[in-house]
């Protein structure tokens, strides 16, 4: 039997209440007594409250929805969240939310499970390392291929393809690295990269990775040949200077590939191009602002072997200063290499293009060549391009600063904080991590359409919009039914309005 009893603490004069309960003894033959106290005796009500040490506390929780929900918005309108879902129906919830964070804190992933703790994910639970390396590893070439089929076909038929390669420091001694008790791993700290993106929508539509980048027209050729499966033919090709070189111009103009390359300011070809401009390209009607930088452009046809071509010329009188400047000091770094006979093989074309060394009775003479010194200062701050296709320069300019913005987000994806946490030496894992980078990139592109077509967000840089958006919190508290939201600001109402959120939805969640 059990019975409640009451005794009450002389000391402190509270009444507390035991679960009295008989229990027999089978040993000693006789009932025993067990007492459990449940709490003391409100001296009001008469109830028993229960003790502190009997009952789990509760906290209100602060968590952060705006930014989440306007991430949501994006991918779901884009078609991303529906492909994510086709492609891996057990981790997508997860993987956006990798996609979510790398958007917001452009910070090293193995920092994601505080930021998972803090805000309202898909995945809706905190996101270990542990977690996270084994999702990336278990992305395969199947899910690639059923995403990259469903992400293609909701795009239009004309593409241009980048050809890029971004550093890493993962490690900058050696390329063989041993990893505690691991057999020794060869680690390439550059990540050689094709990414293909939608001309109409300035969407990335898929990628591949290489072990170099395109050296001649094969190269071309088998990168084009490879994507054929998802119906990308005849790409524009975006070429940088490392490609240049007169056999590969020929090729490229002999095959009708459509293409635009970039040419390095020191080739004779760059030369008379900008000797033939450079007097009168800084002329007011030559003046344009891209991207809220200011530049001057001069465009001229011409004909290379019968075919037709548009040669580009930019000129940033901002970068000039930079770029001279940066030339001075690489310059007097190498004249303290030549004075002290402390040689860098990565220097020797400078050595020999711009100085003089020679023996005299009182030492070592290093001199200038103050000649190519200056003439090297006629071609800073100019960008010379070559196309078969593109007539408009500013579009051209375009196409190397969307180049520019790949290579930065793909740069050093195997840093120092994530390469051992999320075990990014293994390289299934690592091509996974490239995909989430892809993904980010897609969910970026398409708020960066939004807001160059807005009137609404002038002057509103993407980190502008997500601060916004991540302060709008959810604020739950118990013994209340229902959470309390932060209020809206107008800032905020600009950004739903332009991007077709509704407030009351986001409250929903």
């Amino acid at each position: 039997m059990s019975s409640i009893v009451y005794l009450k603490n002389r000391s402190t004069g509270k009444v507390y209440a035991y679960l009295n309960e008989s229990v027999w003894n089978s040993e000693l033959k006789k009932c025993e007594c067990k007492r459990k106290c449940l709490g003391h005796v409100d001296p009001v009500t008469g109830e028993i409250v229960p003790n502190r040490g009997n009952s789990k506390k509760e906290y209100a929780t602060v968590r952060s929805i705006g930014h989440m929900f306007f991430f949501n918005n994006v991918a779901e309108n884009i078609g991303l969240t529906y492909a994510m879902k086709q492609a891996f129906p057990d981790n997508w919830k997860l993987l956006l939310s990798c996609i979510f964070f790398n958007l917001s804190e452009q910070s090293e992933m193995s920092r994601i499970k505080n930021w998972s703790i803090d805000c309202d994910t898909p995945y809706n639970k905190p996101i270990s390392n542990e977690v996270l390396s084994e999702a990336l590893g278990d992305i395969t070439e199947n899910n690639l291929f059923i995403f990259f089929r469903e992400w293609r076909d909701r795009f239009d038929d004309d593409f241009y393809a980048i050809h890029t390669s971004s550093i890493s420091s993962y490690d900058n001694r050696k390329e063989t690295i041993r990893f505690n008790d691991l057999p020794l791993v060869i680690v390439n700290p550059t990540t050689y990269l094709t990414m293909v993106y939608s001309v109409k929508s300035n969407i990335p539509i898929t990628y591949g990775l290489y072990s170099r980048m395109p050296v001649n027209i094969t190269d071309i050729r088998r990168r084009e040949h490879e994507k054929s499966w998802l119906d990308i033919n005849k790409t524009l090709e975006v070429l940088d200077t490392d490609y240049f070189s007169e056999d590969n111009l020929n090729d490229l103009l002999s095959t009708n590939h459509r293409f635009i390359m970039r040419v390095s300011p020191e080739t004779k070809f760059a030369r008379d191009a900008i000797d033939r401009v450079k007097d009168k390209i800084m002329d007011l009607k030559n003046y344009m602002m891209v991207e809220n930088e200011p530049f001057f452009v001069m465009s001229f046809m011409n004909h290379i072997n019968g075919k037709r071509c548009f040669i580009h010329i930019i000129f940033s009188s901002s970068d000039a200063e930079r770029e001279f400047s940066l030339f001075l000091g690489l310059i007097e770094e190498c004249h303290k290499e030549l004075k002290t006979n402390v040689y860098v093989a990565e220097h020797e074309d400078f050595y020999n293009k711009y100085f003089t060394v020679r023996n005299a009775s009182y030492g070592r003479v290093v001199e200038e060549n103050g000649e190519a010194i200056m003439t090297y200062n006629t071609v800073a701050g100019f960008i010379v391009m070559i196309s078969n296709t593109v007539k408009n320069p500013e579009n051209a300019f375009r196409y190397y600063l969307q180049r520019d913005r790949v290579q930065r987000n793909f740069e050093n994806l195997r840093n120092e904080a994530d390469r051992t946490k999320l075990k990014l030496y293994a390289e299934n894992i690592y091509e996974g991590r490239i995909f989430i980078q892809f993904a980010t990139l897609t969910l970026y592109s398409e708020i960066m359409n939004k807001l160059k077509s807005s009137a609404l967000l002038t002057n509103i840089s993407l980190d502008d919009i997500i601060r916004q958006m991540e302060a709008i919190k959810k604020i739950t508290i118990p013994g209340f039914d229902t959470p309390f939201f932060t209020n809206i600001n107008n800032t905020q109402m600009k950004i739903m309005k332009v991007f077709g959120i509704d407030p009351d939805k986001m409250k929903e969640l």
